[in-house]
């Protein structure tokens, strides 16, 4: 080739899916990068897809956004994407730093051919350029950071097990077929079943970033959602308001709290005109349709739960993964409590962590049922830190003329004591006499208990009534 000559290549970053176009002279020097939007056309007329993320899609006018997508500073591996549909060049590209781009220093690319089997070669886990629907990293190191995180979840051993049980078994049937042997497809869909504050929300998220490193999805989120967010006041709407929130769980998890709302005849006020059978409808469509695009999470208390499953047969087809979070035993519970601590920046005094201990154990036995587990402890963490801020206040050592050194105006604004413990209740509502005392039921918006007995027209049913639910001091 003369040196003089310029030629053009389509290249795909084989990590990340980025498509860049690229000039090379015959002495194999880059004389320019230009990075490509995944929908335009490519260099030579071909359209390329499928490949990362719409650099555009955000821009009504399709203009590239104003952000840097040159992985400024690191060295990357690209293969050409060629006419022929045959193997490619295989590129080495050491990108340089910012400022040094800014300047008009150019990449450094090598290139080479790419072996047919790039597993063999230990270029790439797996094949990498798919046309198949969108698929996460796939990287073993990825996937053992993201699984380091879930052992690292205090307690919820039962669940641990589960999750790893399913990961084993999809990855099984992964390397089957890859090795052309037939298997049978199983369904990623799962029902977290457990009391409030067990976990299953944070666990969920870790859950999304073993899938995304599994390469079983694009994006490593999850999309938390309830019933009001996907059922609407009148007909036809719920459909489109469930299909919105669908579309942004796309690629990744739709996590579905409380779900048994859905159904009235899972719980109290049943209604046989309810919209959340529309959206249960819309719901088990997307779930049989985005098998590859999509994973569903539904989470609430057990036996709900288990009515509204059974309740109806196109959810109990789609969902073959069940798991159960128990609830945390005392020395569980001030381990989580010591995080929240360490989170936030405090101390306790050995004498105000056992006496600590000590209350979050009485409001599990006198809860019982009602327990909030993490979210009692986190009411416990976050009642001695007004108390603390309370105590300092009285004590004058929060004005200017406090007296204290820095050093000891930092340990007595992190450090919890046991008088700061002493003045906590977490009783709360629970703990309310007289007649007004309500019983705690699975209600469905414990913030606004009128809408939960109304008929979705918007007006309250004959039974309808204005009843503060115990559990909504400790959240959802």
């Amino acid at each position: 080739m003369a040196s003089n000559e310029v030629t053009r290549h389509l290249i795909i970053d084989i990590k990340t899916g980025y498509a860049y176009g690229i000039k090379m002279d015959g002495d194999g020097n880059c004389k320019a990068v230009q990075p490509l939007n995944s929908a335009i056309e490519s260099l030579d007329g071909r359209v390329v897809s499928k490949f990362g993320p719409l650099l555009s899609q955000n821009d009504p006018f399709g203009r590239p956004p104003k952000t840097d997508i040159l992985p400024y500073g690191k060295t990357t591996y690209a293969v050409e994407l060629t006419s022929d549909g045959k193997t490619g060049q295989m590129f080495t590209i050491v990108w340089p730093e910012k400022a040094d781009a800014d300047k008009g220093v150019l990449p450094v690319v090598a290139h080479k051919e790419l072996p047919d089997d790039l597993v063999k070669a230990g270029i790439a886990p797996r094949p990498v350029i798919k046309q198949g629907k969108g698929a996460g990293v796939d990287d073993e190191e990825t996937l053992k950071e993201a699984l380091a995180n879930i052992d690292a979840m205090i307690g919820l051993e039962s669940a641990k097990r589960d999750i790893k049980q399913n990961i084993a078994v999809a990855r099984f049937n992964r390397m089957k077929e890859e090795m052309g042997l037939s298997t049978k497809s199983i369904s990623r869909h799962m029902v977290f079943t457990g009391n409030p504050g067990t976990g299953k929300t944070t666990f969920a998220r870790e859950v999304a970033k073993v899938y995304h490193a599994l390469g079983f999805i694009e994006k490593d989120t999850v999309h938390e959602v309830k019933r009001e967010d996907l059922v609407a006041g009148f007909v036809g709407q719920t459909a489109l308001k469930t299909k919105e929130q669908i579309e942004k769980a796309k690629g990744g998890i739709l996590f579905i709290d409380e779900a048994y709302a859905l159904s009235r005849e899972a719980g109290p006020g049943s209604d046989s005109k309810d919209f959340g059978r529309e959206a249960i409808d819309t719901l088990v469509a997307a779930m049989e349709n985005m098998r590859e695009d999509l994973i569903v999470i539904v989470a609430g208390y057990p036996e709900p739960m288990k009515k509204f499953i059974d309740a109806n047969e196109g959810l109990k087809s789609r969902f073959m993964t069940y798991i159960q979070f128990d609830d945390y035993n005392i020395n569980e519970l001030g381990q989580i409590m010591d995080v929240m601590l360490k989170d936030r920046g405090y101390t306790m005094t050995p004498e105000a962590h056992e006496l600590s201990v000590k209350l979050i154990e009485e409001e599990q036995k006198r809860a019982k049922n009602d327990f909030g587990n993490g979210r009692t402890v986190r009411n416990l963490v976050e009642k001695a830190e007004k108390e603390l801020a309370m105590r300092l206040e009285t004590e004058n050592k929060l004005g200017k003329n406090h007296g204290l050194t820095d050093d000891e105006l930092k340990k007595e604004l992190t450090t919890l004591t046991l008088a700061d413990i002493k003045a906590i209740d977490l009783s709360g509502l629970s703990n309310l006499k007289g007649p007004n005392k309500v019983k705690t039921g699975f209600g469905f918006d414990i913030d606004k208990p009128e809408a939960a007995n109304a008929n979705e027209g918007g007006k309250p049913a004959a039974t309808a009534k204005k009843k503060p639910s115990a559990r909504a001091q400790f959240g959802r």
